[in-house]
């Protein structure tokens, strides 16, 4: 990460890694939407977010954040509304309408103490964690409490998705909307982080409810080829981890 480079660098600054699901999607926000900024890697793994030149621009140690002309702001949600309102964005991501507006935030609202919380709870304690090059990056809490919390995430996570069926019961996007919005992309990209589980979990999370199925595939052709670009990273992560299954090298 340079960052002196980047202060160098003049108009938005987003400062992401790829492996963030909420970095992912503001990442897509702003090329689908042809929003200019330029992108500044963080390597999580190499804690590149927690240096001080860093928490300079985001004191809380995380991405994604960005520095707009001086004016410093994170958290993916707050982002997306800030770039929505202040640049040239079709009305339908975040919509000027209060009832309509009121129901993206709503769903973002849910977004993070429901699918986000539970989801990365489960991809972290029984997948990421045991990666061999993750062993330093997480708390050691130990084995049980982490087998504890990733079979309470894998009991939780069924009831959040059968929310979710339900808030997708009418209309082709949330809410009964016919166009993406930005509640939209960061619960879609939140499940997409789903598929490093092992086959049988994935299968047993998604398979069956067809109707968050359809929408990931509608919310990604609506975002396509910017949704397919951006997660070619964890698309490839992803084949890693399967690789480290197949040959026993989970610690």
């Amino acid at each position: 990460m340079a960052l002196d480079n980047a202060n160098e660098t003049g108009g938005l600054k987003l400062y992401v890694d790829l492996g963030s699901q909420p970095a992912r999607a503001v990442t897509i926000f702003c090329r689908v939407n042809k929003i200019e900024a330029h992108e500044i890697g963080v390597d999580l793994r190499k804690l590149e977010n927690r240096t001080p030149e860093f928490r300079k621009i985001n004191p809380m140690g995380l991405v994604p954040c960005i520095d707009d002309h001086g004016f410093k702001l994170h958290e993916s949600h707050a982002i997306m509304r800030y770039l929505a309102t202040t640049h040239n964005v079709a009305d339908h991501w975040y919509p000027k309408d209060p009832q309509k507006r009121a129901l993206v935030d709503a769903a973002l609202d849910w977004h993070h103490l429901n699918l986000r919380k539970y989801g990365s709870q489960l991809v972290i304690n029984r997948v990421l964690v045991k990666v061999p090059a993750h062993k330093n990056f997480f708390p050691n809490l130990g084995e049980e409490t982490r087998k504890s919390l990733a079979d309470d995430a894998s009991k939780t996570l069924p009831q959040i998705l059968d929310a979710l069926e339900l808030m997708l019961e009418h209309g082709k996007f949330l809410h009964n909307a016919d166009l993406v919005s930005i509640a939209d992309l960061s619960l879609c990209c939140e499940l997409t982080q789903l598929q490093l589980l092992d086959k049988d979990d994935h299968k047993n999370m998604l398979e069956h409810r067809k109707r968050i199925t359809t929408w990931m595939a509608d919310v990604k052709d609506a975002t396509n080829p910017e949704f397919t670009d951006v997660h070619q990273a964890i698309f490839n992560y992803s084949k890693h981890v399967e690789e480290l299954r197949a040959q026993g090298n989970f610690f």
